[in-house]
């Protein structure tokens, strides 16, 4: 019997960015606990070592991954002198991400990557704000409450959606928060409203927070206009 060959690719010809999209890949297709150097090799048909001289750890690996979420989230995106458009269109990109992309949002949407992508954000959010009005420290601070607001959800949505169990027959997506207390008179206002609190919509809610986030941002500056005034 003539023995089975496999194919493995020529050294140096394996680059960073096919890791990390394969890594995407399997991610998607299998979740967080598949993602290893070795089955990396044998997604890329390449030795988990040739792996290892692009990333010294699964770290680094994460990290770039997490870098490459920006770079899908920014894709397409245009600014305008609208800020408020743009605090919300880049939000929104950011929670589409996760939802497409569930087990790698959860894994490194909250990491400081130190990559181009990230500085873009950074400087997408930061221009933003310079349109809103909002500079220096101040600029800085909101900038990192924006960013806890939108990738921390986001991170949390990743979470959520690529746990177990969270997914029905029809392959739609759900969240329910369901208690049976003995006495549900304990709880009257959780008890008033429990068939809402059944079925939330993680999509209503984050849209909820930022429209909070751009809301702080205009009382801001209005009560900055009204002590300049008196």
């Amino acid at each position: 019997m003539a023995k089975e060959h496999r194919s493995r690719r020529s050294r140096g010809s394996l680059s960073q960015a096919e890791i990390v999209a394969a890594a995407i890949r399997i991610l998607d297709a299998e979740g967080s606990e598949a993602l290893t150097f070795a089955r990396l090799g044998a997604e890329l048909q390449a030795s988990p070592t040739a792996v290892y001289r692009h990333f010294a750890s699964r770290h680094d690996m994460i990290c770039a991954i997490s870098d490459e979420l920006d770079a899908i989230s920014l894709a397409g995106y245009e600014p305008t002198d609208d800020w408020r458009a743009d605090l919300r269109e880049l939000a929104h990109r950011a929670w589409q991400t996760a939802n497409t992309h569930p087990a790698a949002a959860a894994m490194g949407m909250n990491l400081l990557t130190g990559g181009m992508s990230e500085l873009r954000a950074v400087d997408c959010v930061l221009r933003a704000l310079h349109v809103a009005g909002v500079h220096g420290r101040e600029a800085v601070v909101q900038y990192q409450v924006y960013v806890n607001i939108v990738l921390g959800s986001s991170a949390a949505q990743g979470a959520l959606l690529s746990s177990p169990g969270l997914v029905n027959p029809q392959g739609v997506w759900f969240r329910t928060q369901v208690y049976a207390p003995v006495d549900p008179a304990q709880y009257p206002y959780a008890d008033a409203v429990m068939s809402d609190l059944r079925q939330i919509d993680p999509s209503e809610v984050f849209s909820r927070t930022v429209e909070m986030f751009v809301t702080s941002i205009e009382r801001m500056l209005e009560g900055r206009e009204l002590s300049q005034s008196a």
